[in-house]
């Protein structure tokens, strides 16, 4: 019976609305279009929120510094070769600027500041294979005949002390001091020692003697290149570009000779000698983060490992392989030196090392200042021994620079201003105006500073801009929904006094003119806003599936570098659940309809039916 009863009350609902058809069918239909702009603001909030979170994850921002030089300063350097000097610009700085500059007030740095250098260390169970020193030599001999070498001139080699080039003893060889305007007279009779080094002969020997001449020329290595942090050359007693002495009776017992000797025996060090870079995050080495460089085997150092300072590494995978080393293997790392200026990038190539002595100035190997076993617990790929400033230096191991506790003050054989490849930082994404806001207030002139972030700043833009649309979207559907709702309530309930009172009159209990007035509204608000809510779903994934298909950002190494964008595409557009945000859009529309129809139906139901009917006589 009751059931019956309720249907009545429905069907006498529907009846009145029927009557009113016009205006149901303009509610309708408002309210679906109203619905369709608060699903399409919401939905785009919610998957631009989704896409900001998911960048996140897949973006990183890192800064690189430089400093600018001070002047240029013109250099001359003769050439024998064309009877002149060559002109050379080469930057000139007062002073290095200390990374503690970067360290300021609200430079909130989730890795670094850090001025990365590479050491050298020792391991004689190891080979640097495809190194040596393999186009300068270390000899002994005499000029075939009296002559000054400012010129090709030949020269007997009787002993090869060290190298391993192409020299044999009993070679003669043809020797120029190339680079030296006036050099000094050698002497058939005496006996020499000298570090050579080979270049491409003389244009008019090539002419006469074919393409394959070459020639020998000085290379200095006598002298130490040690200095201090911030560039001062300790002093030496060897005179700069020394190269050759001469060999008599009980030479090599004289500190010049024992110099010599510890020379010779630092060549062979160099044959095990291997770059290790100190780190305190990975990310801020270029290769790895641009993605030249990857961890294939293992894992990376985790958070606890950098700020404890453990004895973990990475090698990479040619080292690995040719050594025979697996995760979880140790190296006995020796470190004896240490490179301020260049990158192990820049310095180990694929066959080739960077000239650079391993004597300190007073004459002696440098000794080690960090021993330790590491563990291995990864291993990376990638490109490696090019020669490149922001590569990966052949055979180099990184280690979180923590582990290094002991000082490197007297073991620096380079150093130089903090530049791109050696000098970086992280902060958070979408933080870079911020960050640079801040730093300009310092008025440091002399540091030029460059981001790197994968093209997130015009992503955010970008999605910032879909943002503040959605928002604008959402806020007109939510304004336009309260209208709706508010007009048709007056409509179909508070202009309906006399229906109310002429139900009451016929017996209806409140409830039952409730349920009489609001089962019919009630259907055109949950048919409208769920049509609406499914509708703006819709659209608003189709409207932003040609927005991902027409968006573009920067993925290449410039302003910013992504770390793996198309992983980052695929699961940035994919949209989670897309009924969702309708259904809840919808359930909140139909709740404020719901109070709204429910509050003017109250109004209605709280008069006395006979007052309402005289007000609508009157």
């Amino acid at each position: 019976m009751r059931k019956e009863f309720g249907m009545l009350l429905f069907k006498n609902s529907m009846r009145q609305l029927f009557r009113m058809k016009g205006r149901a069918a303009l509610f309708l239909l408002l309210l679906i279009f109203a619905s369709g702009l608060c699903s399409i603001g919401r939905e785009f909030l919610v998957t631009n929120q989704a896409k900001m979170e998911a960048y996140e994850d897949s973006f990183m921002t890192i800064g690189t510094v430089e400093q600018k030089a001070d002047q240029v300063e013109e250099r001359r350097i003769w050439d024998a070769e064309i009877k002149d000097y060559r002109i050379y610009n080469s930057s000139v700085y007062d002073s290095y600027v200390p990374l503690s500059v970067l360290d300021f007030e609200g430079a909130d740095y989730l890795s670094g500041p850090e001025r990365r250098c590479f050491y050298g260390s020792y391991m004689p169970e190891y080979e640097m294979y495809g190194l040596g020193m393999s186009l300068s030599e270390i000899v002994e001999g005499s000029p075939v005949e009296d002559a000054v070498p400012d010129h090709p001139i030949a020269f007997q080699v009787t002993r090869v002390l060290a190298g391993q080039g192409g020299i044999r003893d009993g070679h003669v060889i043809s020797f120029c001091d190339h680079y030296n305007p006036k050099p000094e007279k050698l002497y058939a009779d005496k006996t020499y020692v000298m570090s050579i080094a080979y270049r491409p002969g003389h244009e008019d020997q090539q002419e006469f003697e074919g393409d394959d001449v070459t020639e020998y020329i000085p290379y200095t290595v006598l002298e130490s290149d040690q200095v201090d942090i911030d560039g001062n050359k300790v002093p030496d007693d060897v005179e700069e570009g020394h190269f050759c002495d001469e060999v008599t009776e009980g030479f090599y017992e004289s500190d010049k000779g024992r110099r010599w000797l510890n020379v010779i025996a630092s060549w062979d060090y160099l044959r095990h000698t291997f770059p290790v870079t100190g780190t305190d995050d990975i990310n801020l080495l270029m290769p790895f983060y641009n993605g030249n460089a990857y961890i294939s085997q293992g894992r990376e150092f985790t958070a606890k490992e950098y700020a404890n300072g453990d004895r973990v590494c990475l090698v990479s995978e040619l080292f690995a392989r040719r050594a025979g080393l697996a995760i979880g293997d140790e190296l006995p790392l020796a470190l004896r030196y240490a490179n301020y200026r260049r990158t192990a990038g820049r310095a180990f190539a694929t066959n080739s090392a960077a000239a650079f002595s391993l004597i300190n100035a007073k004459g002696e190997i440098y000794p080690v200042f960090e021993e330790g076993n590491y563990e291995i617990v990864g291993v990376y790929g990638g490109q490696s021994g090019i020669r490149d400033d922001y590569g990966m230096g052949y055979n180099e191991i990184i280690i979180p620079s923590r582990s290094v506790k002991n000082s490197d003050a007297d073991n620096i054989l380079e150093s130089g201003p903090m530049v791109g490849s050696n000098t970086s930082f992280r902060i958070a994404n979408g933080t870079i105006d911020e960050y640079m806001e801040k730093w300009n207030k310092l008025q440091i002139s002399n540091l030029e500073i460059t981001f790197y972030d994968g093209g997130y700043s015009e992503l955010e833009a970008n999605i910032n801009n879909m943002k503040y649309i959605a928002r604008l979207l959402l806020v007109m559907g939510v304004i336009m929904v309260l209208m709706v709702l508010g007009y048709f309530s007056w409509l179909f309930i508070l202009k309906q006094k006399e229906r109310t009172a002429v139900e009451r009159c016929l017996g209806f209990r409140k409830r039952h003119s409730f349920a009489s007035l609001f089962s019919g509204i009630f259907l055109l608000i949950l048919v409208g806003s769920v049509c609406g809510s499914v509708a703006g779903s819709y659209l608003s994934g189709e409207i932003e599936g040609k927005i991902a298909r027409e968006d573009y950002y920067d993925k290449t190494f410039g302003n910013s570098v992504a770390t793996d964008m198309g992983k980052t595409e695929a699961k940035s557009y994919e949209r989670e659940e897309p009924l969702k945000t309708a259904a809840e859009c919808a359930l909140a529309i139909v709740a404020a309809g719901t109070v709204i129809a429910a509050a003017g139906i109250y109004v209605n139901l709280q008069k006395e039916p006979m007052k309402m009917l005289a007000g609508r006589t009157e």
